[in-house]
């Protein structure tokens, strides 16, 4: 009776956890959308909330880190932004209604839209997309990978929350740290969960693999949707169909190191994240910029992907790599060479990680953790 009752509250903790955290990441994407008065559907908000809330993050939560601050501290700080952002979010859309219905503004579509015109945009594949995103958060739910990353990723999130820390113990035998490993220490995300741990009370297994699983399997889909969106002309019901196909295709992805092989087996940890939601969004980004050559949102937001790259894993080192592939082409055919300047801007992230992991290599500089 104890066990069943003890899964019924963890069931309704996941719950409430990807919720809330949906929610969260919604409010950020309402409230950058409105800093930078972006048009775009629901889907788009997302997923610029998603990747604002871990750049934000990641600059609020390492410099905790490195000064010996709790984790209940931090969460508590970090439940107090959260707060802000969706009291903003919630005035930005109580704005835009009124605006609406005061007849300035033209009647948006996605959330407010009515549920026939959602219908008459995507017809029976956004049952079928829907059929798919939900099988794919039913396998990584059910999968159990049990890889060193896996003791990684969920270790360091059990020994920050078990010793309120940040990341202060080695994950693999639980011994206090005398001082962190760069490739580590920037890449934030494991403490992210622990931070939701600590403020839902939610066990570190459930909310790494499986709270935090399907919310990124969720975005990841939603990046493949917007990019079929644009390479199909505003088409939904062919975007749907390209979000199926990718699903088809990632899951005959059987090798070891392939994005599919990541996004089903390894959803929980900061490279498949790097892998299925930081470079596509470079990709959304390029397609973007060809579509709009004069928007300087594209590089805000591809700036604001570097960075959150950093949260997700210290693989990011290679983002220079990817922005120079996904955009500098662009670039060029958009015959916009001041594009290659913005290129240099957003690899900054990276290659100052670059020259901090670097110089921690080679006994330049040391990263006290205690």
């Amino acid at each position: 009776v104890r066990d069943k009752g003890g899964r019924m509250r963890e069931l309704c903790l996941a719950c409430a956890g990807f919720a809330l955290e949906f929610i969260a990441f919604y409010a950020a994407g309402i409230v950058l959308v409105r800093i930078l008065k972006v048009k775009g559907d629901c889907s788009l908000t997302f997923i610029l909330g998603y990747l604002v809330y871990f750049a934000v993050f990641e600059l609020v939560i390492v410099p905790m880190t490195l000064k010996w601050v709790s984790l209940t501290a931090a969460a508590y700080i970090w439940a107090g932004i959260m707060s802000l952002v969706i009291c903003a979010a919630v005035i930005c859309t109580i704005k835009k209604q009124r605006r609406i219905r005061a007849g300035q503004t033209e009647t948006c579509s996605g959330i407010f839209g009515s549920i026939s015109e959602i219908w008459k945009n995507h017809s029976v594949m956004i049952i079928l997309a829907g059929a798919v995103v939900l099988l794919q958060c039913l396998i990584v739910i059910f999968y159990e990978d049990t890889t060193v990353d896996a003791a990684y990723y969920v270790g360091t999130v059990s020994t920050s929350v078990y010793t309120d820390t940040l990341g202060r113990y080695n994950p693999f035998n639980g011994a206090i740290q005398k001082a962190f490993q760069a490739r580590y220490v920037f890449s934030a995300y494991p403490l992210h969960n622990a931070v939701w741990c600590r403020l839902l009370g939610i066990h570190p297994i459930v909310q790494a693999k499986q709270v935090m699983s399907c919310m990124n399997v969720v975005t990841a889909n939603l990046i493949i949707y917007q990019i079929g969106k644009r390479l199909f002309d505003g088409n939904r019901k062919k975007a749907d169909l390209m979000l199926v196909f990718v699903c088809v295709l990632q899951l005959f992805c059987g090798t070891i190191y392939s994005s599919g092989t990541f996004f089903f087996t390894r959803s929980y940890e900061g490279k498949a994240i790097l892998a299925n939601i930081a470079i596509p969004a470079v990709l959304m980004c390029a397609v973007w910029y060809l579509q709009e050559k004069n928007s300087r949102n594209v590089w805000i937001i591809l700036f604001v992907t570097a960075v959150s790259a950093l949260t997700f894993s210290g693989s990011a080192i290679i983002f220079p790599i990817v922005i120079a592939a996904g955009m500098a082409p662009a670039a060029v055919m958009n015959k916009r060479f001041s594009g290659l300047v913005y290129c240099a801007v957003c690899m900054l992230p990276s290659a100052l990680y670059a020259a901090v992991f670097f110089a921690c290599r080679i006994g330049l500089l040391t990263l006290a953790a205690s």
